[in-house]
């Protein structure tokens, strides 16, 4: 199942910098973990590992992910009720920090199975200052003022302040990436080990030290496509029987935790602003973006 690994492998998850996806369908699959090796040599003859897993060790690599909601949680009861078009915010990095490495801010949109993603890469040693106010520009943030990755800074900082959204969970977890021989744009990802550690804060996305784990015994068999859904794949989910669930790691996170959200005093970033009720926060007018013009730009593409 191994690919040769290139000298300088791409970053997982197959998306252009700062460029916003066309949505693609996301299908996701809870498995024990006992029929991990079964299901790994079923795929076999169709995949090829992921150039970033191939080169790491054991073809693996650690995701992790600090999602951000409000004092309300909204984005929590979004996915619990059932909400057609759902928008969550989170920053992620990859095994250890490097230096030099980076880190991504990301949106990712879903709207009923379709996924769609907002991804801009920072310097890991620079990404406080993206929250610090009093460096409106982004200082540190390597791209150029208008290029799309800027755009996507922006966009991603203007529902952080709008929405007053906080860093509530770290998730983090191993995952095996492969892509079709025959269609590298269908993607099988093996995700192990979820975990998860409430409240976390900028330092602390490569530290889940005390991180619960979500799905014991577990994990989570996500297949990301556009069109249809191959043949051999719906074949192998019925031989295992495998039903798709909704398992948002983000949600299943929170659940494990038990939140309560009295412990939410004092959370969040150094340089977060916080408005009075009823009054915008305010910004160097060179990064100001109307809410109608973003709002506008998110559902034309």
């Amino acid at each position: 199942m191994a690919a040769t690994a290139p000298t300088t492998p791409r970053p997982p998850g197959g998306i252009t910098a700062g460029a916003r996806t066309d949505f693609r369908l996301e299908y996701k699959y809870l498995a024990p973990i006992h029929l991990l090796p079964e299901l790994r040599a079923a795929f076999c003859p169709w995949l090829c590992c992921d150039e970033f897993a191939a080169a790491c060790p054991d073809r693996q690599y650690t995701v992790r992910s600090i999602y951000y909601d409000n004092r309300r949680f909204d984005c929590y009861q979004e996915k619990v009720e059932g909400f057609t078009f759902k928008r969550k915010l989170r920053i992620r990095g990859y095994d250890r920090p490097v230096p030099d490495g980076r880190v991504f801010l990301e949106i990712k949109y879903k709207n009923q199975d379709y996924i769609g993603k907002s991804r801009a890469p920072v310097r890991w040693d620079r990404l406080p200052a993206v929250f610090d106010p009093g460096r409106a520009e982004v200082i540190g943030v390597p791209f150029e003022p208008d290029s799309p990755a800027a755009a996507a800074v922006r966009r991603f900082l203007y529902h952080y302040y709008r929405r007053r959204m906080l860093p509530v969970v770290l998730i983090a977890y191993e995952r095996e990436a492969f892509y079709s021989r025959f269609d590298r744009t269908l993607r099988i990802t093996f995700d192990k080990n979820v975990r998860s550690r409430l409240y976390p804060t900028l330092g602390s996305l490569y530290d889940d030290r005390g991180a619960k784990f979500v799905t014991p015994g577990q994990f989570v068999l996500e297949v990301k496509f556009f069109g249809s859904l191959p043949r051999w794949v719906r074949d192998i989910a019925t031989r295992f029987e495998l039903l798709r669930v909704a398992n948002s790691k983000y949600a299943r996170g929170i659940d494990r935790q038990r939140v309560e959200k009295k412990f939410l005093r004092g959370v969040g970033h150094r340089h977060e602003i916080f408005a009075a009720p009823g009054h915008p926060v305010t910004r160097s007018p060179s990064n100001r973006m109307t809410g109608h013009a973003l709002e506008t730009e998110e559902t034309q593409q």
